[in-house]
């Protein structure tokens, strides 16, 4: 069904002090690969209305106030960085989809003030691969941003860690916010106390749905610690490696996005490094709940200006405990079991990660298999008769019937991404990308 479209000014209750005006790029040439249909706003596009708001981003749709590129600094690598901000993308607009407010950012789309000295622009194999990332992970029941519009572009870019000279792109991704951690750490910087407050009102105010009274810095905290720890633990079920979980991509709505050297686990390895620049593995899967804990802490310093640090610290101990019931109830409800008792719960994934540990399965063909089980009793009740896992997993109550998946278990290996790639960048054949997408379309998580 289509909706109505409407875009509004984004960051209307901020100032220039958050953010810089940004000039969008002009390409060569602009060519759609990819609208997301599951967004029925924009479905009443015709092709060359899109281009003008995802493309070129001077549509007459636009708010008057657009193209903002926001001001922040981050830890990279847990070094402070002070010459950061939006250098290859901006935030065209906002609007409403499921009654929840969402910015529209590129990446891509061009130089900024922040661009040092990076060209502004993205390849086209990046763009697949978030496009590819963002929606398998949706699918899977991770808090993501999302991928709306893939152009090509029509220039050269020349890259270390791609084969040059490669194809550009400028992608549109949907989210609930690209406020930062580093958002914070730049007005604090700067020791701006009043900004500092600016957008904690900001960020209660639009996403967090907090009243702006005494205890509203100490809601904001606490709600940033709970948000956190469910994406920390959303990475651990899923599988997820990020590669790079500094404070500048760290948005304090938990929602993962900025999809650069990601990968997904073959086998359950908790020494899995995604990106080929973690030399001392920081990031690497079993380290990622850690490294997002420390970014929590990097706000914990600044929001000291406000709340006592005794307070802080309490709710800083309840990370741990948070990201373990969240990795609970993922994994059960990734299983399409409900819990029982405390003992029973650890029982079956102390036996979970046991049978994952021999690596005789993909990480993600277990839960496939299992949330199944009804429908596949026998089948895998053979596959896995030798491990303790299947014993525990029948003490369990199936919570409903799944429609089985008739194909094997839907994946995004490396070497999935690279056939991909492969075709389009060899034959400009778009067919696996499609097919892949049909394919992630069809998860069902409960």
């Amino acid at each position: 069904m289509k909706q109505s479209l409407e875009l509004y000014q984004p960051y209307k209750d901020l100032n220039a002090e958050f953010y810089e005006q940004a000039e969008p790029a002009i390409f060569p040439f602009y060519k759609i690969r990819y609208k997301n249909i599951n967004f029925p706003e924009f479905t009443n596009l015709d092709d060359s209305a899109w281009i003008d708001l995802f493309g070129k981003f001077k549509s007459n749709l636009l708010p008057e106030s657009h193209n903002l590129a926001l001001k922040y600094h981050g830890h990279q690598f847990q070094t402070y960085n002070p010459e950061l901000g939006d250098g290859r993308g901006f935030t065209i607009a906002q609007f409403y989809h499921n009654k929840k407010l969402l910015d529209l950012g590129t990446k891509g789309s061009g130089r900024t003030k922040f661009s040092r000295s990076g060209d502004g622009r993205l390849t086209l194999k990046g763009a697949v691969r978030e496009v590819l990332c963002s929606e398998y992970l949706h699918t899977l029941g991770v808090d993501t941003s999302r991928s709306i519009s893939l152009i090509e572009t029509g220039e050269n870019l020349y890259r270390n860690d791609e084969p040059s000279p490669t194809r550009s792109a400028v992608l549109v991704r949907a989210s609930h916010s690209h406020i930062r951690i580093g958002s914070f750490q730049y007005q604090a910087y700067h020791r701006k106390t009043e900004n500092l407050e600016k957008l904690i009102d900001y960020v209660c105010k639009n996403y967090f749905n907090l009243k702006s009274e005494n205890d509203q810095k100490l809601e904001f905290f606490n709600e940033v610690v709970e948000r956190l720890a469910m994406l920390a633990a959303s990475y651990t079920v899923t599988g997820f490696v990020h590669g790079v979980l500094n404070t500048d991509n760290m948005n304090i709505t938990g929602e993962s996005f900025d999809y650069g050297p990601y990968r997904m686990l073959e086998h359950y390895d908790l020494e899995k490094i995604a990106a080929y620049f973690d030399h001392s593995g920081l990031y690497k899967y079993g380290n990622q709940a850690n490294a997002i804990f420390w970014n929590i802490q990097q706000l914990a310093s600044i929001m000291t200006t406000f709340i006592p640090k005794e307070q802080l610290v309490d709710m800083l101990k309840q990370y741990a405990d948070l990201y373990n019931r969240n990795l609970q109830i993922l994994t059960f409800k990734r299983l399409n079991i409900a819990m029982k008792s405390e003992a029973e719960n650890l029982e079956l994934l102390n036996s979970f990660y046991e049978l994952q540990t021999t690596k005789h399965f993909f990480y993600e063909e277990v839960f496939h298999d299992f949330k199944n089980f009804l429908q596949n009793y026998d089948y895998v009740s053979k596959k896995y008769s030798s491990y303790s896992f299947l014993k525990e997993f029948k003490k369990f109550h199936q919570v409903q019937e799944v429609n089985s998946i008739n194909e094997n278990f839907i994946r995004l290996f490396y070497d999935d991404i690279e056939n991909i790639w492969n075709a389009i960048n060899d034959e400009d054949n778009w067919s696996l990308f499609d097919k892949k997408l049909k394919s992630i379309n069809k998860i069902r998580e409960y």
